[in-house]
C-alpha cells in the first residue's frame, strides 16, 4: 500500500537507523557466541532438578542453556506487538531510542546476574532463575528497535522500492551480526567482557539515533470506532507468518546449538569454542551481506521469487552441518546459510509491508518481530532436547523441514504465477 507520507530522508540521513539495526544484529550474536559456553562454565548444563514430594528428577543438560534465549524470546513474542503499536501512536524514532537504551539496560543487568554465578556467589537452580529473569527482562525493555526501524523504513520508501529498503535495512543488520561474534575473542580477558562492550555500543547507537534521525509523525489514524488489533491469520499475510516462524525457528534451533557442536565435533575447549564459532558467525554473515547488496538490492525480483530461492540453499546448509566432521565443513555449511538468509530475510519482511494499509504499518512490523521471537522459542528448546539424544539430530531435523516448507512454497509460487499475478507480493 502507498504511503501518503511526501518525507523521503536519503541514505545519509537513514544511517542513523542503519547504525541502530547494526547494534541489534551486534547483540544478537555475540549472545549466540558467548551463551552456549558461558552455560557451560556456570555448570549449568549439569542442572538437576527434583521434586521430593513425587520422586521425580530431570536433568535438562544443554537444555537448560538454550532454554535462557527460549525464555527470552517469549516475552519478546508479546512485547514486540505492542512496541509496533505504540510506534502507530507516538511515532517509530521514540521507540526505536526506548529499544536501544533498554538494550544497554538489559544487557548491563544479565551480565551482573551472570558475574554472580561465575564468581560462585550463587549457584544451582537459584542462579538459572536468576539468569532466566534477567534474560526476560532483557527481552521486555529492547524489543521496540525492530519494529520501530522496520516500520520507519515502510513509511520511508515507495512500495516499488520496499523490498530494496527492507534490504537494506537487513543488510546493516547483517552488517552487525557478522561484527557482533568479534567481540567474543574478549572472552580472553573475561566471558563476560564482549557483553558489556556490546551494552556501550548500544548506548552510542541510541545517542546517533537521538541527535541524527528526523522523527516523523505518526501514521494518520481511523477517527470514530477504535481499530481492532490485527490478527496473526489474517489472510492478506498469514503465508508470511508461518513462513517467518518457520524459518527463524529453524535458523535459531541451529544457532543456539552450534556452540556446542563445535567444540564436540572439533573436541576443543569452550574458550577455543566460542573463538572459531565467532569466525564461522562472521563468514555467515559475510555471505549473507553480499547476497543481499549483490542480489537483492540489484536483481528487480519479486519478494516471493527470493523466498523460493533462498530456501533450498539453506536446506543444503542443513544437510552439510548434519555430515560435517571437519572445520571445513563447518564454515562452508555456515556460508550456505548465509546465503539462503539472505535471500530470504528481506523478502518476508517486505511481501507482509505490501498488503498493509500504512497505519497499520508498525503494528505489522511488531507481529513480524514477534514471531520471529517466537522462533527463537521453538527453536532452542527444540534443538538442545535434540542435542541431547545426539549432535546431528537438530541439523538433520532442520533440513527435513526446510525441504518440506521449500517444496510448498515452490508449489504455491508456481499456482500464483500460472493464475496470472506472476508473483505480485
Amino acid at each position: 500500500m502507498d504511503h501518503p507520507s511526501s518525507q523521503h530522508p536519503p541514505a545519509k540521513i537513514l544511517f542513523a537507523l542503519y547504525l541502530a539495526m547494526m547494534a541489534v544484529g551486534m547483540g544478537q550474536t555475540v549472545v549466540f557466541a558467548i551463551v552456549p559456553m558461558l552455560g557451560r562454565e556456570m555448570h549449568l548444563d549439569e542442572l538437576v532438578f527434583r521434586l521430593p514430594l513425587l520422586g521425580i528428577q530431570f536433568q535438562p543438560r544443554e537444555l537448560a542453556i538454550t532454554s535462557l534465549s527460549a525464555m527470552a524470546a517469549v516475552i519478546f513474542f508479546f512485547a514486540a506487538p505492542f512496541w509496533g503499536r505504540l510506534s502507530d501512536r507516538l511515532g517509530r524514532k521514540p521507540v526505536i531510542l526506548m529499544g536501544l537504551l533498554g538494550y544497554a539496560l538489559g544487557s548491563t543487568v544479565f551480565n551482573l546476574a551472570s558475574y554472580v554465578g561465575l564468581s560462585g556467589l550463587l549457584g544451582g537452580a537459584a542462579l538459572y532463575f536468576l539468569l532466566v529473569v534477567s534474560r526476560a527482562f532483557h527481552a521486555l525493555v529492547m524489543s521496540g528497535t525492530h519494529p520501530g526501524a522496520s516500520a520507519y523504513m515502510a513509511d520511508t520508501t515507495s512500495p516499488s522500492e520496499r523490498t530494496k529498503g527492507m534490504g537494506r535495512l537487513q543488510a546493516a543488520n547483517q552488517l552487525g551480526v557478522m561484527i557482533g561474534p568479534v567481540l567474543a575473542w574478549f572472552v580472553h580477558f573475561s566471558f563476560l567482557a564482549p557483553l558489556f562492550v556490546q551494552a556501550i555500543l548500544a548506548l552510542c547507537a541510541a545517542v546517533l539515533v537521538w541527535r541524527f534521525l528526523p522523527a516523523l509523525p505518526p501514521p494518520p489514524q481511523e477517527t470514530g470506532e477504535r481499530r481492532r488489533r490485527m490478527s496473526y491469520f489474517d489472510p492478506r499475510y498469514r503465508l508470511f507468518i508461518l513462513i517467518g516462524f518457520t524459518v527463524f525457528s529453524l535458523v535459531a534451533m541451529v544457532q543456539q546449538t552450534l556452540g556446542f557442536y563445535f567444540q564436540d565435533t572439533l573436541g576443543v575447549d569452550s574458550v577455543r569454542a566460542a573463538q572459531l564459532f565467532s569466525v564461522a558467525m562472521v563468514v555467515s554473515s559475510a555471505t549473507m551481506l553480499m547476497t543481499q547488496f549483490l542480489l537483492v538490492q540489484r536483481v528487480r525480483a519479486k519478494p516471493i521469487t527470493l523466498l523460493v530461492s533462498g530456501m533450498p540453499f539453506s536446506f543444503l546448509a542443513y544437510l552439510m552441518l548434519a555430515n560435517a566432521t571437519q572445520l571445513s565443513h563447518l564454515m562452508l555449511a555456515m556460508s550456505m546459510i548465509g546465503l539462503g538468509m539472505g535471500l530470504t530475510g528481506p523478502a518476508f519482511t517486505a511481501s507482509a509491508s505490501l498488503v498493509v494499509e500504512p497505519r497499520e504499518q508498525g503494528e505489522l512490523a511488531g507481529m513480524l518481530g514477534s514471531i520471529i521471537g517466537l522462533g527463537f522459542v521453538f527453536g532452542p528448546l527444540l534443538g538442545g532436547a535434540l542435542y541431547s539424544v545426539s549432535s546431528h539430530y537438530p541439523y538433520w531435523a532442520a533440513a527435513l523441514v526446510m525441504l518440506v516448507m521449500s517444496l510448498l512454497l515452490t508449489r504455491h509460487w508456481r499456482r500464483q504465477w500460472f493464475s496470472g499475478s506472476g508473483g505480485a507480493v
